[in-house]
């Protein structure tokens, strides 16, 4: 009985490499980790940008030429209020290495990728997972992150409070990506 499960499952393989068939897809986890920590002032600094060079990633580097898609994308950390009323962090996106000056800029020129990631009044904290990351995604900005994953591995990130007077500390942020590739 033992040869026999041993037999069938090698005539099966065999089938598929003679019929020239040969199952080769995998998925890769990319890790791009964001400056740690770093904090946003609506007052002083109201926007943290964040040039993104996927090819810097060994995981995305070695497998880029048979990337097929993206699964799965979470962006994940600790958002802390520091200072300020009940708000939320939004990340906004652009396909090329931008430098808007300004909230309003960015808002005009780049397309809103995740959130809003709520978060309370100070001193409030949040640590956002994969799983929630997950629902905070806007269709179009998951759109230019795919299409960049598969281009040339380079985007911009710009990320900020919607509160009107806050401070945001973001420790052990991350972009992670889940990679579908083949040969």
């Amino acid at each position: 009985m033992a040869k026999l499960r041993i037999l069938l499952p090698s005539l099966g393989l065999a089938a598929l490499i003679l019929n020239g068939c040969i199952i080769t897809q995998a998925q890769v986890f990319a890790n791009f980790p964001l400056p740690s920590p770093f904090t946003i002032n609506s007052v002083s600094d109201p926007f943290e940008m964040v040039f993104v060079d996927l090819n810097t990633v060994s995981e995305y580097n070695d497998h880029k030429d048979q990337l097929k898609g993206l699964s799965d994308v979470a962006i994940v950390g600790k958002f802390t209020n520091v200072s300020g009323p009940a708000g939320a962090v939004e990340v906004w996106i652009t396909p090329d290495a931008s430098s808007f000056l300004t909230v309003d800029q960015v808002k005009a020129g780049a397309t809103l990728l995740w959130g809003p990631g709520t978060i309370g009044a100070a001193p409030a904290s949040r640590t956002i997972g994969w799983d929630e990351s997950a629902g905070l995604f806007n269709a179009a900005g998951k759109k230019i992150l795919i299409d960049e994953a598969l281009g040339d591995g380079t985007l911009t990130l710009y990320m900020f409070g919607t509160a009107a007077n806050y401070q945001i500390r973001v420790e052990n942020g991350n972009i992670i990506l889940t990679l579908t590739g083949g040969v």
